[in-house]
């Protein structure tokens, strides 16, 4: 089946990241799945809405579907190998990239001109993009072509919540040694 016409299948665009297009077969399946609907269009819409999100997640580098039944929990080891990042707005979407394409994936994501608000959570560190005016803090004039205030969040030691100002070069940094160091 050809790519454009899986995401038609599963209704999501075709630049749809891997979380909305399981997403959307977790909900197609549910409606279509033969043990639940057991009309012969629902058979049938089940076998392409299957088809079409093992083609998607295959093209991806995602084959850990599996249909035989003696595998189906096997996971494909070039995708075990891969990084992880989250990025929250209005809610929390984990990426999963080889450790090349992080470093590229993080910035598209997460960068100076992303909405006060946004998250970023990289191994166990979070970062936040704040928002000048309501900063309350004391600002760096980082003028990175969007947003002024980068917020590292941590625990301090007594376990409250504590936050600080980084720089836009201290955060690459960080991406770019989180990257290499866990090949």
């Amino acid at each position: 089946m050809e790519l454009e016409r899986c995401y038609r299948e599963l209704g999501v665009r075709s630049d749809a990241d891997l979380s909305e297009v399981k997403y959307a077969f977790r909900n197609l399946s549910l409606k279509y799945h033969p043990d639940r609907n057991g009309g012969p269009e629902a058979i049938a819409r089940f076998s392409i809405v299957a088809e079409a999100y093992d083609t998607i997640m295959s093209s991806q580098g995602a084959d850990f579907w599996k249909r035989e039944d003696d595998h189906k929990d096997v996971i494909d080891e070039r995708f075990a190998r891969n990084l992880t990042f989250a990025i929250m707005v209005e809610k929390e979407v984990i990426h999963s990239v080889s450790a090349e394409l992080f470093e590229h994936e993080v910035r598209k994501y997460f960068n100076p001109k992303s909405a006060p608000g946004t998250f970023c959570r990289i191994g166990k560190r979070w970062f936040e993009i704040g928002d000048k005016a309501t900063a309350g803090m004391r600002i760096f004039h980082l003028r990175s072509g969007g947003r002024e205030v980068l917020i590292e969040w941590y625990k301090a030691p007594n376990g409250a919540d504590k936050s600080k100002q980084i720089g836009w070069d201290d955060f690459w940094a960080y991406a770019h040694q989180y990257a290499s160091t866990t090949d």
